[in-house]
């Protein structure tokens, strides 16, 4: 089991359902408000709430960003590629990630791929962080609602993409189109490499096209969890505002 902290991951993943939750702890005297919609959410879903001490919640959360709630659930509900090929709208938007390691960095995608309506994220299952507790947390529960695939091999996956007919767009600093001149309306796997190194040159042989950020001469590149943020926004605008609905 993995234990989800904070007030949105547990209420979206009571809300969502797409994993069982089988406790919610409560910290004592931390009621009303936020806190008492997920004890509400948590007896309507059927889950048990119980109250537990402050120092109980402290043990388990040393850094202290629970906010006073946690829900001991099934671990994450990873997809398979070709589940969220299938259930792609059209034109769809998927990002894939290249060995990002932070699991903050993660959740942080996940965040913007479900305000900007992604189809689904895929991310390496061996070399690349995985959508943990902190993941889920730094998405603020939207990683319940965005389908996630772990691949064993990225290259293979944007191949089959590619034969889906997606184009596959990286974003790099190095990239030669910049990212307002890329076109993103159609059915495009937007690809982000990791926080030191950025795409591999293998993963980035298999891009139609490069793109880059432009940004002010001397500043560092953007982390790539920004990077993704605006470039998932660039998308959208290119849709018209919207880019698809790939929500679970």
């Amino acid at each position: 089991m993995e234990l989800l902290y904070g007030i949105n991951p547990v209420m979206e993943a009571l809300r969502a359902r797409r994993r069982r939750v089988r406790e919610v702890l409560v910290v004592r005297r931390e009621g009303g408000g936020r806190i008492e919609e997920v004890v509400a959410a948590a007896r309507a879903a059927g889950v048990p709430v119980r109250r537990v001490e402050p120092a109980e919640m402290a043990r388990r959360f040393t850094h202290r960003d629970d906010q006073g709630v946690a829900a001991e659930a099934d671990p994450y509900p990873y997809e398979t590629l070709e589940e969220i090929v299938r259930a792609r709208p059209r034109p769809a938007l998927i990002v894939a990630l290249d060995e990002v390691q932070d699991p903050r960095n993660v959740g942080a995608v996940i965040r913007s791929a479900a305000a900007f309506g992604c189809a689904g994220l895929v991310i390496h299952k061996d070399r690349s962080a995985q959508v943990t507790p902190a993941a889920v947390k730094t998405s603020a529960g939207m990683s319940e609602r965005v389908r996630v695939a772990r691949v064993v091999n990225l290259a293979a996956a944007l191949r089959a993409l590619r034969g889906e007919g997606m184009r596959v767009v990286g974003l790099d600093g190095e990239g030669e189109t910049p990212l307002d001149a890329a076109d993103l309306a159609g059915d495009v796997v937007l690809v982000l490499g990791s926080e030191e190194k950025g795409m591999r040159r293998l993963t980035a042989e298999l891009c139609d096209l490069v793109a880059r950020i432009p940004i002010a001469a001397g500043c560092e590149s953007l982390n790539v969890s920004t990077a993704a943020a605006v470039a998932l926004y660039e998308a959208a605008r290119q849709r018209g505002g919207k880019a698809g609905n790939g929500t679970a």
